[in-house]
């Protein structure tokens, strides 16, 4: 009898393992609270005569799944084209001398327009930029994300640096990071031929905030990230 308990006994300890195995967190991104940008640098022999940019995300969607297994957790982020914002005033305080200058809002419309160009973004056929995440590695403050950048109709996989932090029902996701244009298979705009262009270097500032809207469900229940 005492066998048989023992074993009774383990099986639940089992099962209740396996079950806490299996439970997920959703949340939904905060966009109000969220921010998202880009540094984008003058380059060429007329540089004197172009200004550094910020572009920043004005509009964001997405959701994260985050796993007690961590290579598990997934999110999505959807960036539309048509919410992107050119310099800021208040981003571009952020960063000092190189982003002194103020951009006339000819100069702002004119940085829009060649980014949506079929040269950049090409705006014309493609709506937004979407990450897929699928698993984290490392500690919380010192975290390697692998994420899918969707643009331009293919895909770049790329790993990432990131802190996650954890409070209560709400999940704050931050990092920087710099990329080449030629990692996300683009090409740096230009005109003049070459004397003025944007440099090839990229930086990316993030601090997406994401609230619980399912707090321990089930893993057969929590949908998959939409691809659309």
């Amino acid at each position: 009898m005492e066998r048989l308990r023992k074993g009774i006994f383990l099986s639940l300890l089992l099962l209740t393992s396996v079950a806490a195995a299996q439970e997920r967190t959703t949340y939904s991104v905060d966009a109000a609270a969220s921010d998202v940008h880009w540094l984008v640098y003058k380059a060429g022999a007329f540089a004197r005569l172009g200004h550094n940019h910020v572009i920043s995300a004005g509009q964001l969607s997405g959701s994260v799944v985050r796993d007690s297994d961590p290579a598990q957790s997934s999110f999505e982020l959807v960036i539309p084209f048509a919410g992107l914002v050119v310099d800021d005033p208040e981003l571009r305080s952020r960063y000092g001398e190189d982003f002194s200058s103020q951009p006339t809002a000819e100069d702002i419309a004119g940085t829009r327009k060649n980014m949506l160009t079929d040269k950049v973004l090409d705006g014309e056929h493609y709506s937004q930029l979407r990450l897929v995440g699928h698993g984290m590695s490392g500690d919380f403050d010192d975290a390697t994300l692998a994420v899918t950048v969707q643009m331009l109709g293919r895909e770049v996989e790329l790993s990432l640096p990131g802190r996650i932090e954890i409070d209560g029902d709400t999940l704050v996701a931050s990092g920087e990071f710099s990329l080449m244009h030629a990692d996300l298979g683009m090409k740096p705009f230009s005109v003049m031929m070459g004397a003025l262009q944007v440099g090839e270097q990229l930086d990316f500032h993030y601090r997406i905030v994401a609230r619980a809207v399912d707090t321990l469900l089930p893993l057969n229940d929590a949908a998959p990230p939409s691809d659309r």
